[in-house]
């Protein structure tokens, strides 16, 4: 049965997570520069700084209804201890984070019985496609988090849209940033970045990612990832440019080992984009239109032909305070052959907040993929109250043409309250039962089972017992069963430390966060073996992470399992015990 209200607050008092949950309000204004918080306050005198125009962020913007939106900020991100997309995610409620073992290996995102597919992923607005391989499913694990800017998670009733924002430099000068990670298990982990803006609104942004581990499954066994990025863009005046940028990524994973782990690996992802934007003001209100190309391909695999994957896409929107519509239409060659999108959001009233999404997509073959989702939302001072509904019809892979069309209908109710002290949302969401694909780099599993008809229970909340100290948690539970790496019973629960100590640092050049978190999931299943459930054993995960911050210059340490649990994340994919990793980063204006 489902735990009553009361028990839940009482759980959520105990288990959370740290994003912040956008209220409508916030998402109703054209958002403000996020570059900011990653300046040196000292750097220079407020009237000495000039700041230019760049492009804009590649998000949906709002009306949303409350909490439907998880804002990971730029300084939220450097003050984590996450190493890629799929750490973040993790700390989204009901998120369950298939690790196949440290650094390097798979990390898929397990969300609301729908297996991998539950995610969709944006990146600076084009539509990642899973390629190689893994061409099922995109795997948030091999997306380092060094060099974006923010990550937007749009919780929709059985999915999550996940909207990935590169760095933005918004100074007349250069800006560059440094990371240096290494740790147990031969883990070490390189990053750099480079950013030079001019006045005529010309911008150049460089970055590289180097990470790698032997996972803690054999001494001879190496996980490699290199990723390089670049970005070009010129803001011919504020309302107008064109930007271009390429992003490549070689993925070089050994044999798994003789106790399991993640299948070989290799090969190199290219993604080029290139897109002008034109808006008919300078704060983007009232229309705005947007044109772009992209491709992406994988090649370099010796055991796979290459793979190729072209769009074009053109939006138009129209914004004011209390609106925001917006349609998009995409051409492609494979995967998703033609494609129309389209957004609304209203407040028709000062209390009221109404929203609606939705996409018709053609993958060629006949075969096609709807969806749509329409919510509204009742706010009263810190108080809100709101409902969902949405209906899918599609496949899970375009890429595999012999994928049958599943037809989804799912509904969610959520009570939220936010005050400087206090914020959390309890809600209910009822889905219907899904069959997911296999994911390929889990080969060792059995096949996934369907995921039952269920309504779940999700409450988080945020509790600021004095200024420096934050108690966060959430959790997760349906009525009945489970789906495969669904645990019935999920938590998270986070108690952290942050201050800069303003009486005896004014001018906050200094820093330090100490954070410790516990994960935690009740028996479930992992697949189904001839009829016979695989189990996914009960566990509870530790975690230890404190930063340290002088002026731009950070020091590090995190320390993963820290109890040395012998349970694993995915069955018969080792996860290590005391995983520590530590390192500096530090950045640099000017």
């Amino acid at each position: 049965m489902i735990v009553g209200p009361a028990a839940a607050l009482l759980v959520g008092a105990t288990f959370s997570w740290s994003p912040v949950v956008a209220p409508a309000v916030q998402d109703t204004a054209i958002p403000p520069p996020t570059q900011q918080d990653t300046l040196a306050p000292d750097t220079a005198a407020a009237d000495t700084v000039a700041f230019v125009s760049v492009r804009p962020d590649d998000v949906p913007h709002g009306p949303l209804v409350p909490g439907s939106r998880i804002t990971f900020t730029r300084d939220s991100i450097l003050w984590s201890s996450a190493l890629t997309v799929s750490d973040l995610l993790g700390r989204v409620p009901g998120v369950f984070v298939a690790r196949g073992g440290f650094l390097g290996q798979p990390e898929y995102i397990m969300y609301a019985g729908r297996g991998p597919t539950s995610i969709e992923v944006f990146w600076d607005g084009t539509p990642l496609q899973p390629l190689g391989d893994d061409s099922v499913y995109v795997d948030p694990g091999r997306i380092p988090v060094s060099y974006l800017g923010r990550v937007e998670v749009e919780v929709l009733p059985a999915g999550l849209r996940v909207y990935l924002v590169t760095e933005r430099f918004e100074r007349v000068g250069s800006h560059s940033a440094i990371r240096v990670m290494s740790g147990a298990f031969s883990t070490a982990e390189y990053t750099g970045l480079f950013q030079k803006r001019w006045a005529n609104g010309i911008g150049v942004s460089i970055a590289a990612d180097y990470s790698a581990s032997d996972g803690a499954q054999a001494v001879s066994r190496s996980d490699n990832l290199l990723e390089l990025w670049a970005n070009a863009e010129w803001q011919t005046s504020p309302r107008t440019g064109v930007s271009y940028q390429i992003r490549r990524q070689d993925l070089d994973r050994d044999e798994p080992a003789e106790d399991g782990g993640a299948p070989f690996r290799s090969g190199i992802r290219t993604d080029l984009s290139f897109r002008m934007h034109h808006a008919a003001r300078e704060d983007r209100r009232g229309f705005s239109f947007d044109l772009g190309v992209g491709s992406s391909a994988w090649t370099g695999d010796s055991l796979l032909e290459d793979q190729h994957v072209r769009l074009a896409y053109g939006t138009v929107r129209y914004r004011l305070p209390f609106l925001n519509g917006e349609v998009t239409g995409r051409l492609g060659d494979a995967r998703i052959e033609r494609a129309v999108e389209g957004r609304l959001g209203l407040v028709p009233l000062p209390n009221v907040v109404l929203a609606a999404s939705g996409y018709w997509r053609d993958h060629g073959s006949g075969q096609t993929s709807k969806f749509g989702v329409a919510s509204g939302g009742l706010v009263f001072g810190p108080f809100s109250l709101t409902g969902e509904v949405s209906h899918r019809e599609g496949m899970q892979a375009a890429s595999l043409l012999e994928d049958s069309v599943q037809q989804t209908n799912d509904m969610a109710a959520r009570f939220g309250m936010v005050t400087r002290r206090l914020t959390g949302h309890i809600g209910l969401a009822k889905r219907e039962m899904f069959l997911p694909i296999p994911a390929p780099d889990l080969e060792s599993l059995p096949p996934w089972g369907a995921t039952p008809a269920a309504t779940y229970l999700i409450a988080d909340l945020q509790l600021r017992v004095i200024d420096p100290v934050t108690i966060s948690a959430w959790y997760s539970h349906p009525d009945v069963g489970s789906g495969a790496l669904q645990p019935p019973k999920h938590g998270r629960a986070d108690i952290t430390f942050r201050s800069r100590f303003l009486r005896q640092f004014r001018s906050g050049v200094f820093g330090f966060k100490l954070s410790y978190g516990i994960e935690f999931w009740s028996r479930g299943v992992a697949g189904i073996d001839e009829g016979i459930p695989l189990e996914l054993p009960g566990a509870t995960f530790h975690e230890l992470f404190a930063q340290f911050q002088l002026v731009d210059f950070r020091l590090f340490y995190n320390l993963r399992n820290a109890r040395n649990s012998l349970a694993q994340y995915v069955p018969g994919f080792p996860y290590p015990r005391n995983a520590q990793t530590f390192g500096v980063k530090w950045e640099f204006v000017n």
